[in-house]
Parts: C-alpha cells; sequence; structure tokens
C-alpha cells in the first residue's frame, strides 16, 4: 500500500545539510554585544514548505544560538510536519561548550543533548521516560554556529578563498565530525524571489559519513573489517550553492538532491511564516520500469543505473543473505535477488547462537530501545506459543503488521519506543519496531532500506509497473540475514526487494543510516534483466 513508502527520513537529512551550510555562511562581522535574528524561507522547489529561524545572542559572557526548522509535506492525502530545534552554547572565542538538539518526525520529539568535557563529547538522548548517554571522542576543530562565523570572516569573500571547517551535528553523524568544504567562487547577479541582487557566490561539499556496525556499537567503536559482515553506507559528498551580501550574510541557498531541489532565502518573518499548500514529495519518487514481477518469482536480475551524464556514482550497494551485486561501472550494477530458503528455515528446530560480530544488533539503541518495559512486553507477547526460529519470526512479523493499526503517511520517522505506544506509521514504523521486539527475542536484527514493487492496486492505474522506496527488516537465524516485511506482510520476501543500503539501527546518524540513497533518488533507472 501506498503509505508504506517512507520518504522522511531523506528529507529530513537534506535539510540538516542545507542547515549546516547556511549556519556557516552566517559570517557577518561580528558586533559588541552578539545581536544576530535572521528568517529563511524554505522551498522544495518554488513551492514554499516552511521557514528557518535564527538568533544568536551574548548572554553572561558566552555567545548562545538558537536555530529553528519547521517544514510541511504533502503524501498522497495525508500531510506531515517536520521541526528541527538547535541551541548551541559556545565562549567568546568560539569555543563549543554544549548544544541541544530537539528534532520532531513523529509525535514526541527526539533530544539529544550534548556537552563537551575536555576531548570527550558526553551525549544522551531522551524520549518518554527513557534517558541513553554515551560518551565519544571530541574533535578539538569542531565548530559551532559563532565559532564558524569567526572562521568566515578571517577568511573573508575574496574569489578564489577555499578552507574546511567542521562541524557536529548528531542527526548526520553521532560520533565524530562532519567536515565542510567551503570555496568563495566570485560575484554574482541572482534572481531573489523575483528582485535581481549582486551577491557573493560560495560553494560548499559536505562528505556524509560512512556508517556501520562501529556507529552501532556505540563510543566510537572500531568497526570491523568483513564487509560481507556490515557493508558501509553514506560517504557521498553533497554540494550546495549559496549566494551571500557584502557582510556575509546568506540570501539564498540551493541543493539538487534528485528527487528535489532543495532552495532556502533569506527573508522577512511575514514571508517566512507565510501559511502554504505543502508540496508533494511521494509519487515523484516512483521508478518505473518496463514489466511487472510480481510476488511469485524466487529469483530476479536487475540493472540498476545512473544517467551517463551524471556526475555522481552508485554507491556500493550491500551483498547480503538475499541480493548479490556485481559492479558494471561507477554509474551500473547488477543485481541478483533470490528468496531465502524458507522451506530449509521451517526444518530447523534450534539455531546457531550468535556470535561477536551480531552482538550489536541485539543491543539497546535510541532507536530500538529494548530496555522500554512496553517493549520488552510486547516483544514476549509476540512470540508466545512459537518454539522454532521460523516460528518465532514468523509470529514477530504477524504481531507488528497487526500492532500497528493506524497504517497512514503522516507519521515522519518515528522511534520504536514511540511506535509502541501510538500504533502507528508505515513501512519506517513497522520496520523499527518488527527490529525492536526481534532484539526482545533474542534474535540480531537490523533495518534495511531500499526499493521494492509497489502493488497494482495502490498506483492509481496510471502505472502498473512501479518501484517504491522502502523499508524492512532482517534478522539473524542460523548463520544468515532474514529479510522480513512488516508493512507489506512478507515473513518469506519476493525478490521485488532491492536492499541499497543496511541500517544497524544503533546510535548512528541519519546520515550514517541513509546517506547512501542520496545519489539515487529522482536518478535511479531499473531494468528487468530477468525473471524466474
Amino acid at each position: 500500500m501506498t503509505e508504506r513508502f517512507n520518504r522522511i527520513r531523506i528529507l529530513t537529512l537534506m535539510i540538516g545539510v542545507v542547515g549546516a551550510c547556511v549556519a556557516i555562511a552566517t559570517a557577518r562581522p561580528p558586533v559588541k554585544p552578539v545581536n544576530e535574528d535572521d528568517w529563511f524561507v524554505v522551498k522544495l522547489g518554488d513551492q514554499q514548505c516552511g521557514y528557518m529561524h535564527s538568533v544568536m545572542r551574548e548572554v553572561k559572557g558566552e555567545v548562545r544560538t538558537q536555530n529553528y526548522m519547521s517544514m510541511q509535506i504533502a503524501r498522497g492525502a495525508a500531510k506531515v510536519k517536520i521541526a528541527m530545534e538547535q541551541e548551541y552554547r559556545e565562549t567568546l572565542d568560539g569555543k563549543p561548550l554544549s548544544f541541544t538538539n530537539t528534532t520532531t518526525l513523529a509525535d514526541t520529539p527526539m533530544v539529544f543533548r550534548g556537552e563537551v568535557k575536555g576531548d570527550k563529547l558526553v551525549l544522551s538522548t531522551e524520549q518518554y521516560e527513557t534517558k541513553r548517554t554515551v560518551t565519544y571522542p571530541w574533535d578539538p576543530e569542531v565548530k559551532f554556529s559563532y565559532g564558524q562565523m569567526l572562521a568566515q570572516r578571517e577568511r573573508g569573500l575574496k574569489p578564489g578563498t577555499k578552507f574546511t571547517v567542521k562541524t557536529y551535528d548528531p542527526s548526520l553523524k553521532t560520533d565524530g565530525s562532519v567536515a565542510l568544504e567551503i570555496e568563495v567562487k566570485g560575484r554574482e547577479k541572482v534572481d531573489v524571489q523575483g528582485t535581481m541582487m549582486d551577491l557573493h557566490h560560495l560553494v560548499t561539499r559536505m562528505t556524509l559519513p560512512t556508517g556501520g556496525l562501529g556507529a552501532a556499537l556505540g563510543g566510537g567503536a572500531k568497526k570491523p573489517t568483513d564487509a560481507d559482515e556490515e557493508p558501509a553506507t553514506g560517504g557521498m559528498t553533497i554540494e550546495s550553492d549559496l549566494w551571500v551580501d557584502e557582510d556575509a550574510t546568506p540570501v539564498v541557498t540551493t541543493m539538487d538532491m534528485g528527487v528535489a531541489k532543495v532552495n532556502v532565502y533569506r527573508s522577512t518573518k511575514d514571508e517566512a511564516l507565510k501559511v502554504a499548500e505543502p508540496p508533494e514529495l511521494f509519487l515523484n519518487t516512483f521508478i518505473t520500469v518496463d514489466k511487472r514481477i510480481g510476488p511469485d518469482a524466487k529469483e530476479v536480475v536487475y540493472r540498476l543505473s545512473l544517467p551517463k551524464d551524471s556526475s555522481m556514482k552508485i554507491p556500493d550497494l550491500p551483498t547480503t543473505d538475499m541480493q548479490l551485486v556485481k559492479r558494471v561501472n561507477d554509474r551500473e550494477v547488477l543485481l541478483t535477488v533470490r528468496r531465502i530458503d524458507w522451506e530449509k528455515l521451517r526444518r530447523l528446530k534450534e539455531g546457531a547462537a550468535p556470535g561477536e560480530k551480531q552482538a550489536a544488533y541485539l543491543k539497546a539503541s535510541s532507536m530500538v530501545d529494548i530496555n522500554d518495559k512496553k517493549l520488552k512486553r510486547l516483544g514476549k507477547t509476540a512470540i508466545k506459543g512459537a518454539t522454532t526460529p521460523a516460528e518465532k519470526a514468523d509470529a514477530l512479523r504477524k504481531y507488528v503488521t497487526d500492532y500497528i493499526t493506524h497504517k497512514g503517511m503522516d507519521v515522519g520517522f518515528a522511534t520504536a519506543t514511540e511506535v509502541a505506544r501510538t500504533k502507528r506509521g508505515d513501512c519506517s514504523e513497522h520496520g523499527v519496531l518488527l527490529a525492536a521486539l526481534a532484539r526482545v527475542a533474542g534474535f540480531p536484527s537490523r533495518g534495511v532500506s531500499g526499493i521494492v514493487e509497489v502493488p497494482s492496486q495502490y498506483l492509481g492505474g496510471e502505472n502498473d509497473n512501479a518501484f517504491g522506496y522502502h523499508m524492512w527488516a532482517q534478522v539473524w537465524i542460523d548463520g544468515q540475514w532474514v529479510d522480513i516485511d512488516g508493512a507489506l506482510r512478507q515473513t518469506d520476501c519476493d525478490a521485488t526487494h532491492i536492499a541499497l543500503t543496511v541500517m544497524p539501527l544503533g546510535e548512528e546518524g541519519m546520515g550514517e543510516m541513509v546517506g547512501s540513497l542520496l545519489p539515487l533518488m529522482g536518478r535511479l533507472k531499473i531494468e528487468v534483466v530477468s525473471v524466474k
């Protein structure tokens, strides 16, 4: 069903990157006391979808910055609101002290609080009555909003100027910094919503972090070298264009994300808060193919490609127990997707115990906090009466499918703790709840973000052959990762499930979870080579 294909986590990451770029560009020479107040209109393409508000003040001998972003999009008939609020404390010479990052993707906000203590960052996450705290090494080169402003002021706006600023945002990467390269191109005439302005053109490049098992383990753990055990995610570079005035105040920021072009314009408060019809971000992400596969296929070979003139390449896609990847070149791969042998799994009376490499996928995290009392109760209830690994996995899938009673697209990306209480969501919520209950039941688990054939009854008759972006789960059974889809009611996942990235569902940031999807959104082409 159409409400099960989730794009909200991609959009949130896009806005997070734009916000980081805008923050670094706010480089006016500071005055004493610091007193800045800026409003921005946020658009997807030409359609206004929200606003950003940034306030910087000097308070009690330190600089405090508040950034707030609110936006709304349409997903079919549903409307989804996303909100992000950031608060930073820095010394007058730009050294980070602490921050609070509040992200609302569903009903209940997720709050990140970070405090810099020497060479350590103490990071806590809070939702409902649950609070988790992790300590990471702190990069002394990281700068928050005010420190970034001072760095830009030092370099100026001379054409050809290049420099790098390190930033930190838990929505991009939890256990370390992210570098943003900045290049000053020169002066240009720019159309700013109907008014021509003479502005300085800057280009920024941010390389998204590469996620993996280290992020899942938390605490800066070393990632394994066994690529088959944990496929990497992220790693792509996102380029943005900014146009700033003589004081280096950002006036226009643009970022082409394939599925949507994000445009941010400096504006008045009244313009920023203008109520607008939210833009559609659903149907335009479907990928049409030349033939329909159906649910009975045992093995399908696909050719995935990007346009030949594309400057991007297809990221390294995960090889799993269901999927074999063969790279043809930077812009083309062949995938063989073969169904798991469930007949063999059903004959298994007791599976092999998880090894050391799978231990991380049994742990509690912010997304799947298996220490939550309600999740514990649900996980035990779900497998009651089941004895074999296959029976338990099937029971978990069916329980999650039935438990989420409001299957709607008006939820962004909720944690398992929240889904357990609201019983609401689409494919993302089915995936994270299934992964959480599987861990409670003793199965190592992780999420998969990819694409799947859209059931024909949900395409409105416009196109019977299309794939849509989707999320499901994998559980570890007797030495293999087994794909299970709560949203599409499939314990035995069909061969239209194409994995684009594996999500450990540990303490990784959004950039680490889904960064490798960004080069593909709006650009990916699929050819069905063969079907068995």
